[in-house]
């Protein structure tokens, strides 16, 4: 069973919380990747989180993508693959899959960031369990589902390229 934004009609498990916006449909399948998409997968520990933020920085680079956009696709993939660190696999070892590519369905991108470990209930906040919300706010769209493989963030924007020929007017 998969659970998807905050809805758990049995209440037997922690849910992942909805974002804010509407959900991203068309995102990258990671079983056929092709030229110009990334595609990682690496061990949940904490030098994975480093290792994903050079990757996705490397990728927005490479498409010439606006650099406000770029920016906030790395701070919250970063965020993203924070979360699976800390909180997926507490006591065993799990992995972290980060495929980017062009939308599905047309124009943009899109990021996936899964986890094959488990959704963890969040606590009292504090000064932390500010990511779903930045999540949300960043994206263009955005979904989180949980579920018994593990979790799938997927995020997705429209493209804005950087435009490095001068306008003449």
């Amino acid at each position: 069973m998969t659970y998807c934004g905050s809805t758990d009609t049995d209440g037997d498990r922690p849910v992942a919380p909805a974002t804010e916006g509407p959900a991203c449909v068309c995102w990258p399948e990671a079983e056929h990747p092709s030229h110009g998409w990334l595609h990682e997968e690496v061990v949940a520990e904490p030098r994975a989180v480093g290792v994903l933020r050079r990757q996705m920085r490397s990728w927005t680079r490479s498409h010439d993508l606006d650099e406000e956009l770029a920016e906030s696709i790395v701070l919250i993939v970063d965020e993203a693959v924070s979360n699976a660190v800390e909180h997926a696999c507490p006591e065993w070892e799990c992995h972290i899959e980060l495929v980017a590519g062009p939308r599905a369905c047309g124009g943009g991108v899109a990021v996936l960031v899964a986890d094959d470990g488990v959704w963890q209930e969040m606590t009292a906040p504090g000064f932390r369990g500010r990511g779903v919300t930045l999540i949300g706010r960043l994206s263009d769209r955005s979904s989180i589902e949980a579920g018994e493989q593990g979790t799938k963030v997927r995020m997705c924007w429209p493209v804005e390229r950087e435009t490095t020929t001068p306008v003449s007017g």
